[in-house]
């Protein structure tokens, strides 16, 4: 097998979850440990002169030399025996390169004949996430999703190391938990061999244990395992490995572009363990490894998780690849690397999937020194369009039709949002799901989680988020981002500062303008990136989130708007601010930044939005009564004629007062929007009904700001008449 496609084979299964590291005596040996055979070395030297030295030293008498040395030991409990063992593998030497490689790899677990302390030692901040087992009580005792086995015991117990014949012999019996769940791995685990050479007896012991399971199980075909070596096998060594799911890696294949981009360290001076190096970091450091790739092969590979989703985050595409300084502007692309621009054209000009990619995550050109690449708009999901149209438009009873023909993913968002069971939903997207996929796995337990339908049942938020599976997950970044608020929110969060500065810079340069719409351009990418992506993703959010996610992009919209550089709002901008703050948060945003008139690209939008809202209120009564609020406070500071606007007021007081007597336990969010509509001096429709309601006893006792206020104008305005 080419080394390359090794690497992507234990890169896909690190990234499951499901690789094991073996770690032979030939890692340690770069710490100045013996090896394998150089310890069986030192045991002979020290046995008695009876031992028969004309016997031939071969793997076959490896393990009969410190057999031999235990059973001729007469000193009190073979001590003679373990202090021997003790002075040959005992060492204060501390971890070398390749033990804190192997951590930062992270694989599900590590299990390593060796029986020294190097890799506890390693500096990597990995190194805490690791249980150390080196014997049957400590399964019992440490409960962790990863762990460091050694399998032949801990030098700081030298007996329990496993050196001689029957140490091995009595392996299973001896240790009958370590030995289960080491063979419970070769189910559905990659194993990778370092350290090990091929006539090694660790090695042929689980590759026994591999051959002997599968013949038993009839498994035709599990994952594949790697030897990584530098010496050339037979063929008949290659057949007889193959024949147990084991492929030899060889190391002198690696390209000297990889060698010397490694930054191999100069503590390592053996070949092998150079080369290991190289190799174990072309798995850890994907960078690398993309170097001896085509460039569109590598994006092609590298964009590979992304492809489940139907809008992909421009955080998670430039976490997918090594782009180098790059930030986002609107929907452009701004690479500082100009040679890498001029490397992407034509990549991203012929279709295929990396431009496919480009276009999913929102972005419409790729700048790099100067010169410019133009992508074809994100048309989205055609089945979506209509209900992407309505939603903007808050035209919910025309969302709910198209639901009937939409996807399960859909229904899911979109019956949440309507207040539906989602159940059945949720059982019809999980019926079609691909466990193997993890984007949509995850897309489709964060749906049935939000939508109130775990799946599978009692799954919660904080579980699906914090599971290990998921952490280090390819393309799954940005799902964890949008919920624990960060590193987006934070950079939302810089750019407001930033744009509030410039914008109020006493001594402001020349640039002033193209300094602020840059800024502010950088902002609104990063919240609308995230509003697509969970749009797009049919991923229902809960208002709280969004009102922590999204509150600095609200700012900096009113703060723009407050600026001589204002630009019109859109649909997404009316949404963003309309349904992502809370409506008193919105109000003093509002002082803060007195934006004066919000101009509208299409003057007519806030009164259609409004008006439809109502409908969706009177529609479906569960709605949350906060979007109108805050949709009332946006609708005033947009110019609208004052019948138009007198209309929508009227049609919304009657709205506001079906709903309190409907529901009076919601009275608290139901007159907080309708109290800004009785600020007009014009007579209030169904006044003696608003009169009666609010000089209710149960509702004075209520205490609702202003209502008492609003009764005494309404009583006046009755007396008049």
């Amino acid at each position: 097998m080419d080394w390359r496609d090794s690497v992507k084979a234990v890169r896909r299964a690190a990234a499951a979850g499901q690789l094991v590291i073996f770690v032979g005596s030939g890692v340690s040996a770069n710490s100045g440990l013996p090896t394998w055979k150089e310890m069986i070395l030192q045991i002979a030297e020290r046995l008695p002169a009876d031992f028969n030295s004309d016997a031939p030293f071969n793997p076959d008498t490896y393990l009969r030399i410190p057999e031999y040395l235990y059973e001729q030991d007469t000193s009190p409990n073979h001590q003679y025996y373990y202090q021997t063992i003790g002075e040959i593998l005992s060492s204060d030497a501390p971890a070398n390169p390749i033990d804190d490689l192997i951590l930062d790899i992270r694989p599900h677990h590590i299990i390593t004949t060796n029986a020294d302390a190097l890799l506890e030692r390693s500096a990597s901040l990995n190194t805490r996430l690791y249980a150390v087992v080196s014997k049957d009580a400590d399964l019992l005792s440490k409960s962790s999703q990863h762990y460091l086995i050694k399998m032949h015991g801990d030098i700081q117990d030298p007996e329990t190391v496993v050196v001689k014949e029957s140490d091995y012999l009595d392996y299973e019996q001896n240790h009958p938990l370590l030995s289960t769940f080491i063979r419970s791995l070769l189910i559905n685990h990659t194993f990778l061999f370092i350290g090990y050479s091929l006539n090694d007896y660790n090695l042929n012991l689980i590759l026994n244990w591999i051959h002997f399971f599968r013949k038993q199980l009839k498994v035709k075909r599990r994952p594949d395992n790697f030897l990584v070596q530098t010496k050339t096998p037979s063929p008949y060594e290659v057949r007889r490995l193959e024949s147990r799911d084991m492929t030899v890696v060889d190391l002198n294949t690696l390209p000297d572009v990889i060698l010397r981009r490694a930054a191999i360290p100069q503590s390592l001076t053996a070949p092998y363990g150079r080369r290991l190096y190289a190799y174990l970091a072309t798995i850890e450091d994907k960078g690398l490894f993309q170097t001896v790739l085509p460039l569109g092969t590598a994006l092609s590979e590298a964009l590979e998780p992304l492809k489940s989703y139907r809008r992909i985050a421009p955080a998670d595409l430039l976490a997918a690849f090594d782009f180098g300084p790059a930030e986002l502007v609107n929907t452009t692309l701004i690479l500082k690397d100009p040679a890498l621009g001029r490397r992407l054209a034509p990549v991203l000009t012929a279709p295929g999937p990396v431009r496919d990619a480009f276009s999913r995550a929102g972005i419409t050109a790729v700048s790099a020194g100067g010169e410019t690449t133009g992508l074809p708009p994100y048309p989205g999901d055609p089945a979506d369009a209509e209900l992407k149209a309505a939603y903007l438009d808050n035209r919910y009873t025309n969302l709910e039709k198209a639901l009937a023909d939409a996807s399960p993913a859909a229904k899911i968002a979109g019956g949440w949002l309507l207040g539906k069971d989602v159940s059945q939903a949720v059982a019809e997207e999980r019926k079609a799901l691909d466990p193997a996929d993890a984007a949509a796995f995850t897309l489709h337990t964060l749906r049935a989680c939000l939508a109130g339908c775990p799946d599978p049942p009692g799954t919660t938020l904080s579980q699906i988020l914090s599971a290990g599976s998921l952490e280090g997950q390819p393309g799954t970044g940005f799902v964890r981002a949008l919920f624990t608020h960060a590193p987006e929110a934070m950079g939302m969060l810089r750019d407001r500062d930033r744009l509030e500065d410039v914008l109020k810079d006493p001594d402001p340069p020349k640039n002033q303008g193209a300094v602020a719409a840059h800024i502010a351009g950088r902002l609104f990418a990063r919240a609308r990136s995230a509003y697509f992506f969970i749009l797009d993703n049919h991923l229902p959010f809960p208002a709280s989130s969004a009102e922590a996610y999204f509150k600095y992009a609200i700012q900096g919209l009113l703060c723009l708007s407050a600026s001589p550089y204002k630009r019109p709002w859109d649909a997404v901008d009316l949404d963003l601010a309309s349904k992502g703050a809370r409506p008193r948060e919105l109000a003093r945003w509002l002082v803060r930044y007195t934006p004066g008139e919000i101009a509208l690209d299409d003057p007519v939008r806030g009164a259609k939005l409004y008006e439809n809202r109502l409908a969706a209120q009177r529609a479906y009564p569960n709605l949350s009564f906060a979007p109108l609020e805050s949709l009332g406070m946006l609708l005033a500071r947009t110019p609208l004629p004052e019948k138009r606007r007198a209309e929508l007021r009227d049609e919304g007081l009657t709205t506001c007062l079906a709903a309190l007597t409907r529901s009076p336990d919601r009275a608290g969010e139901i007159f907080a929007a309708a109290k800004p509509l009785f600020a007009s001096k014009a007579p209030v429709p169904e006044s003696r009904r608003w009169h009666a309601l609010l000089t209710q006893p149960a509702f004075r006792r209520m205490r609702l700001p202003g209502a008492p206020r609003i009764a005494a104008r309404l009583e006046k305005d009755l007396k008049k008449t």
